[in-house]
C-alpha cells in the first residue's frame, strides 16, 4: 500500500513483549535441550542422567511457550491501525477485521493514560463512533509516542474527546431484562451508551438536555455483591444502568466469569443532573 495514501500503525508495544517472551522461551528451550542431549549421548565426568527426564520436560513446556508465541507475532506483523483518506481500518490478531469511513465517523474518545494504568488495557483504549456503531482501535498496544501520533492522524479528521466521567456497566431495559454489557461516557453535554463487545452497538448518544429524568434505583445483587443502578429516560425509553460489569475469562478447558463494582449511582447521577 502507498505510503502516500495511508499510515500504517503497528502495535509495537505488544510486539516487543511477545518478542521478550519469545527470547526467552526460546533460550530456555535451547539450554534444556542441550542438557538432555548430554545427559542422553555423552559420557561425562559427573553423572548426569538424574537430569534427563527433567530436561526433557523443561524443554517440552519451553516448546509449548515459543510456538504460539511465534504464532502471534506473525499475526501482529500483519496487523495494525490504518489511517486512510477516507477511511480507518484496524486488524489485531484474533478479532476480525474492522473499519469505518469518514462519512459515518463522528467523534474518537481517548479514556486517558489513568484508565489505561488502572484497566491494564484489559478493556481497550481509543474508539471512533459512529452514529450506530463504533471500532475499537486498540491503543493499548501502541507506544505512547504512537498514541500521540494517531490521535493527531485521527484529529485531522474527527474531534477526539476525553470523557468527564466514564465506566463499564450493565445496561438493563425497563422490565430488568439484559440489553448488554456495555461503556458509558459523560462529555459537557452528552452521554454515550455504547456495548462493549459483541456487534459494538451504539444505543444512544444524548444531549444532556434530553433526557427526561436521571434517578437512583434499588440496586441489584450478584451473589453479596451490591452494584448500584440508576435510571434515564430518553426519547421515551427507559434504560437502567447497573453499575456492575461481568469479566469473562475464556480458557482451554471452558470459561468463568467475575462480577466487579464498576461505580456510584448517587455519583453519576449527581454529575448527570448537575449538566442538566
Amino acid at each position: 500500500m502507498n505510503g502516500t495514501n495511508a499510515n500504517r500503525y503497528r502495535f509495537v508495544l505488544h510486539t516487543r513483549r511477545l518478542t521478550r517472551l519469545a527470547i526467552v522461551s526460546a533460550l530456555v528451550l535451547v539450554i534444556s535441550g542441550l542438557l538432555a542431549l548430554l545427559s542422553s549421548f555423552l559420557v561425562q565426568p559427573v553423572n548426569l542422567e538424574g537430569l534427563i527426564i527433567p530436561s526433557y520436560l523443561i524443554s517440552t513446556i519451553a516448546l509449548a511457550f515459543l510456538l504460539p508465541l511465534l504464532v502471534l507475532q506473525y499475526m501482529y506483523a500483519h496487523s495494525g491501525i490504518w489511517i486512510e483518506p477516507d477511511k480507518v481500518r484496524v486488524r489485531f490478531p484474533g478479532m476480525d477485521e474492522q473499519e469505518i469511513a469518514w462519512s459515518e465517523a463522528r467523534f474518537a474518545v481517548d479514556e486517558g493514560e489513568q484508565y489505561l494504568r488502572a484497566s491494564k488495557g484489559k478493556e481497550g483504549l481509543g474508539f471512533l463512533f459512529g452514529e450506530t456503531r463504533y471500532i475499537r482501535l486498540y491503543l493499548e498496544g501502541l507506544l505512547p509516542e504512537q498514541r500521540a501520533q494517531v490521535e493527531q492522524a485521527l484529529a485531522e479528521h474527527v474531534p477526539v474527546r476525553l470523557p468527564r466521567r466514564f465506566t463499564l456497566m450493565t445496561l438493563l431495559n425497563s422490565r430488568g431484562e439484559l440489553m448488554a454489557r456495555g461503556r458509558l461516557y459523560l462529555f459537557e453535554d452528552e452521554l454515550l451508551c455504547a456495548e462493549n463487545r459483541g456487534d459494538k452497538r451504539v444505543f444512544f448518544y444524548a444531549p444532556l438536555k434530553d433526557l427526561s429524568w436521571v434517578k437512583q434505583r434499588a440496586s441489584f445483587y450478584v451473589g453479596r455483591l451490591e452494584c448500584e443502578a440508576f435510571t434515564i429516560r430518553y426519547q421515551g425509553k427507559e434504560y437502567v444502568i447497573m453499575l456492575g460489569y461481568e469479566t469473562t475469562i475464556f480458557r482451554g478447558i471452558g470459561s468463568s466469569s467475575h462480577w466487579t463494582r464498576t461505580g456510584e449511582a448517587d455519583e453519576w447521577v449527581g454529575a448527570l443532573q448537575a449538566s442538566t
